[in-house]
């Protein structure tokens, strides 16, 4: 059997599984065992795909994935950072539309120390989807500003989709994380800046009231509020921008302390410890399993030369890069609305990651690319995950709601996007001056 026919069989039983209903990570496992039974033999098939588990399973960089997971767990179930958007709110409330502002600040602020998108969302939904409600903000707007600000968890460092796109393609997970900073801080200023002018335009969306407005000492008094995080932000990042430690040792660093920080405050309670370790495990586990058998399917399709046969098939065009990037770019929006983001990111990346850095596109700002590309999916129906979160916190939310609330910032994110293309010193910048790392 020619490779290229293997190949397409592959890919037809890949969807056939798909069409089945077979979870995503076991379609993987079983085209990619299928695969290299086939290519390398019964005996020396099984030692690879031992090989592929251990080796992924064992990685150093990937232990910060459950680091991270647990201080985000200890964050969001002992309220560490509830206190953080009433702190923004009293600084930002003078603001057209000031709440739903806060809201998009607080996510970013929380995004720092958080690495997820829907532990944000929920952490800073819970307090801000109520305020908003009972100040008669417009549900769109409600939406739209939680649904989107809290897919900045994963573009502001630290960032568990990071860690992945850094363990499959061999990319720095320090560089990815200081390549996501300045990007998602003007990622959360072009949604803010949205806001204030969508409801100076239409104020009926975001009625202003007088208690909205604190005293001076009240806002002073707020910073107090702000200190536990402000201390875990810069404990994780700042420990790595100076290269004192590695992204995993951040990542257990920045547990300790969340942990210290939670007692200090006495918030810490078993519950909230059982919580974080279950979401740990839960969230663990299933990232691994899918990142093992995605492995297995890659694999295979180096094997049979799949990578270079696309590079050799896209160079012959002989279009300009950026008419190939808008290709690519265009291609992952589709799939964007059709399905779950990070799963398929993991099966595209040994394909894409040699095709676009062959195109002379630097790793670290792929990485970038990609993470931007799956905050658009978290908020894309049908399976946006930061969706679900909000219409659990908003009861009685409509299709139009969702349609309408998240739109322009779907827009918006892809201007960043042509951003980063036309100056990808935006992402690249931050790598280049930090510290070496340890």
């Amino acid at each position: 059997m020619t490779e290229p026919l293997l190949g397409t069989l592959l890919i037809l039983l890949l969807f056939v599984l798909f069409a089945l209903g077979v979870e995503i990570s076991v379609c993987l496992g079983i085209v990619g065992v299928v695969g290299l039974l086939y290519l390398r033999g019964f005996n020396v098939g099984l030692g690879v795909v031992g090989s592929i588990a251990w080796s992924n399973a064992s990685s150093f960089s990937f232990i910060a994935v459950p680091l991270f997971i647990f201080m985000s767990g200890i964050l969001l179930h002992s309220g560490i950072g509830k206190g953080l958007y009433s702190a923004v709110a009293r600084w930002v409330s003078f603001l057209p539309g000031g709440l739903a502002v806060a809201s998009i600040f607080s996510c970013a602020i929380f995004a720092a120390i958080s690495g997820s998108s829907v532990a944000t969302a929920a952490t800073i939904g819970m307090i801000a989807i109520p305020e908003m409600e009972r100040r008669g903000y417009a549900r769109t707007l409600i939406f739209g500003s939680i649904a989107a600000g809290g897919t900045l968890g994963i573009l502001i460092p630290p960032s568990v989709p990071m860690i992945i796109y850094g363990v499959m393609t061999e990319t720095s997970i320090g560089h990815l994380y200081m390549a996501g900073i300045i990007p998602g801080v003007v990622l959360a200023v072009m949604f803010a800046g949205f806001v204030i002018g969508y409801t100076m335009l239409w104020p009926h969306t975001a009625p202003r009231v007088e208690e909205d407005r604190g005293s001076l000492l009240d806002k002073l008094r707020s910073l107090y509020e702000v200190a536990p995080v402000a201390l875990l932000i810069f404990v994780v990042l700042g420990s790595m921008y100076l290269g004192i430690v590695t992204p995993t040792e951040a990542a257990a660093l920045g547990s300790f302390v969340s942990l210290l920080l939670a007692a200090a405050f006495r918030t810490l309670t078993w519950r909230a410890l059982r919580e974080a370790f279950h979401a740990t495990i839960r969230t663990t586990s299933m990232v691994l399993l899918i990142i093992i058998f995605a492995s297995m399917f890659s694999h295979v399709m180096a094997l049979i030369g799949a990578p270079t046969a696309l590079f050799k098939l896209v160079t012959a065009l002989g279009l300009p890069r950026w008419a190939l990037f808008t290709a690519v770019f265009g291609f992952l929006l589709v799939i964007a609305y059709a399905l779950e983001e990070l799963s398929v990111m993991i099966i595209l990346l040994p394909i894409l990651f040699p095709l676009v850095t062959g195109l002379g596109f630097d790793p670290v700002w792929f990485g970038i690319i990609m993470v931007v590309w799956l905050e658009i999916g978290l908020i894309t129906p049908p399976v946006g995950l930061n969706l679900f979160v909000i219409q659990n916190l908003m009861r009685g939310t409509t299709a139009r709601d969702v349609t309408v609330g998240t739109t322009p910032y779907v827009i918006m994110m892809i201007m960043l996007v042509v951003l980063l293309f036309l100056v990808p010193d935006l992402a690249l910048w931050l790598p280049r001056h930090m510290a070496p790392g340890r």
